[in-house]
């Protein structure tokens, strides 16, 4: 179906969904990611006023119950409207306007799509972003269950003045200072800062409840060190480089080139005699680099298109130039400033970055193993459901 959506409509679409996608990845950046709600002093924003992105399946209806004015879950001939309910995790809905409601004003804004192509635009919208969302739910829903409501407000009230750093962020990058200003600019999105901070509280939850649940990364003990020091030695292993200087005289005829050989000559007797490189290149090079004195930057094996230079650049040490090279149309000298080899770190400059590394992926491990266990024990139906995916390979959409 989203074949039939217009380049320009898709591209209209792409601006909102990616700036939507920015607020939300500096929601997430800004937040206090992964804080336990155990903590003496949560991390966790009394939830706004319920607008349109909001997850009503918490807020006002009861598991397995729907109520008369949400639309059941829809079938892909059904026309999507804010109350279409897009699945349900263990009998609560979700709904078109949880996921996707800013980029659905949008659409319904825009008076070049039909019916058809605005319909087209949302599925795709909610395809990729439901996922996600239900993990989500499925991770709050247990959290609801496992936190007291006392607890939970305390969580709710210990996330305002971070979330507070975040707008103030947002507020410098668009150069305004009040919420008013910045609400007219959200507004744009069909965003606002209480929806902001939804969200906000929403990631902040989530993550800190799957850090509460996860279990602690244990001491590291040497052995296992050593081993992914030997097994990972590339990534501790700097990449050789060398970082050189050029100086080129162009010529068109045979009376320039005459010229540029002998300045060249003058050239290779100053640099015998002591002159630096750098300050004859600023003042008879030819080339762009001689505003800075010739300096070509840093080259690693294999990356400049003449492989013989790159090779003979490569195979010289520091302070060493070429010869003179003569081209069709010019004549280049070449010098390498710094020569530096490929070199491994010992072990012990590098154990504790090993070790951190190591209880991180332990860490995101246990958070993936607490996922998958909440995960399984939820009950999930989705408009999706044994529905072909509306991309060209056909693929069947993941099952929950």
């Amino acid at each position: 179906m989203d074949a039939i959506v217009g380049s320009s409509n898709t591209t209209l679409l792409n601006h909102h969904a990616c700036r939507m996608l920015a607020l939300t990845a500096l929601l997430v950046i800004s937040g206090c990611q992964g804080k336990s709600l155990v903590d003496e002093n949560p991390v966790f924003a009394q939830a706004p006023p319920r607008g349109a992105l909001m997850n009503r399946s918490t807020a006002d209806v009861e598991p397995g119950k729907s109520g008369g004015i949400i639309v059941p879950i829809s079938g892909s001939t059904e026309l999507l409207g804010g109350n279409s309910v897009v699945a349900e995790v263990n009998g609560a809905p979700i709904f078109v306007d949880d996921l996707i409601g800013s980029v659905r004003l949008a659409v319904e804004a825009e008076p070049t799509l039909t019916d058809e192509q605005r319909q087209a635009i949302m599925y795709k919208q909610i395809r990729d972003r439901l996922d996600s969302y239900v993990e989500q739910e499925i991770v709050l829903q247990a959290l609801n269950k496992a936190v007291p409501a006392d607890r939970q407000e305390l969580i709710n009230e210990s996330l305002e003045e971070p979330f507070q750093d975040v707008i103030a962020d947002i507020k410098k990058k668009n150069n305004v200072t009040t919420d008013g200003e910045l609400n007219e600019i959200l507004a744009e999105e069909g965003v606002s800062i209480d929806l902001l901070r939804e969200s906000f509280v929403r990631i902040q939850k989530v993550q800190g409840y799957l850090s509460t649940l996860a279990a602690a990364p244990k001491n590291i003990d040497r052995p296992e060190i050593v081993e992914y020091y030997r097994s990972h030695q590339a990534d501790f292993t700097s990449e050789e480089r060398v970082r050189w200087q050029e100086i080129v005289l162009f010529f068109d005829n045979p009376e320039q080139k005459a010229a540029a050989e002998q300045k060249m000559t003058s050239i290779l007797q100053q640099l015998q005699s002591g002159a630096d490189f750098g300050d004859l290149a600023a003042d008879h090079s030819d080339t762009l680099s001689a505003e800075k004195r010739g300096d070509m930057g840093w080259l690693t094996p294999g990356a400049l298109a003449d492989k013989q230079l790159d090779s003979m650049l490569m195979s010289m040490k520091t302070g060493q130039m070429t010869d003179v090279i003569v081209k069709d149309n010019r004549l280049e000298l070449y010098r390498v400033a710094e020569h530096q080899y490929a070199e491994t770190s010992p072990l012990q400059e590098v154990q504790q970055q090993i070790e951190q590394q190591l209880k991180s992926s332990m860490q995101a491990q246990s958070r993936k193993d607490v996922l998958d266990k909440l995960r399984a024990q939820a009950t999930v139906v989705t408009m999706f459901d044994d529905k072909k995916s509306d991309n060209a390979a056909g693929d069947t959409l993941p099952r929950f």
